[in-house]
């Protein structure tokens, strides 16, 4: 195969150039925060300039959800990823466990971690970006789960009552877990310690879904 050849079914140039600005603005947010993040910076750190970064995203507030949804999505938590991976074919308890096991990693991630921090840290003096962070993030997270819950309950379980049961799920996953790791009290889990964190989670939810399911 010739170099072109290898060049023609690579990723579109324009693709490459966005992951690009997409990696050098993540890094920026993370080292300097949203506020002191701008435009210019990122297209000078990406190696482009500041008009290419504007044909990708349209300004700093998209480059900002892009990145948080690009970091989701590394982990899976998305319904098309989900739903890609045959989860739809496996028991729903089995589903929750890999669901679950994702989410703590999610949340375990240094840059995930760095992200809640500054988010703490510039939340005072700007709301606008705890509530991009919020759409982006934990919001989509809870539409995603919601709508695996959907489709295992097969119509017998409302959407409201879906995501109920995702925001249940979630907020058994954190506990006292999250907050502690974010202050610094207690370090990650280990492998062993989130297989049992996660079990713990979906063994009440599953309950919880079979009473919805059966109402």
């Amino acid at each position: 195969m010739t170099t072109s050849d290898n060049k023609r079914q690579g990723r579109p140039k324009s693709e490459e150039k966005r992951q690009q600005i997409l990696s050098a603005a993540s890094c920026l947010f993370l080292s300097e925060g949203f506020a002191n993040t701008s435009m210019d910076k990122v297209a000078k750190a990406s190696g482009v300039s500041k008009q290419t970064v504007y044909s990708h995203f349209d300004n700093k507030d998209t480059l900002f959800q892009a990145a948080i949804s690009a970091k989701c999505q590394s982990y899976q938590l998305d319904t098309s990823q989900l739903m890609e991976a045959g989860l739809k074919e496996m028991p729903f308890s089995t589903c929750m466990m890999h669901i679950g096991d994702l989410f703590i990693r999610l949340l375990q991630d240094p840059d995930t971690v760095a992200v809640f921090r500054i988010l703490i840290a510039e939340s005072g003096t700007n709301q606008h970006m705890a509530e991009l962070f919020y759409d982006a993030g934990p919001h989509a997270s809870l539409r995603y789960i919601a709508d695996i819950i959907y489709t295992y309950g097969g119509g017998t379980i409302s959407q409201p009552q879906c995501q109920q049961l995702a925001n249940d799920f979630i907020s058994l996953l954190k506990g006292d877990f999250h907050i502690m790791m974010l202050c610094g009290i207690q370090p990650i889990l280990s492998d062993e310690e989130i297989q049992q964190h996660v079990l713990n989670a979906v063994e009440k939810i599953v309950v919880w879904f079979e009473l919805y399911k059966n109402q």
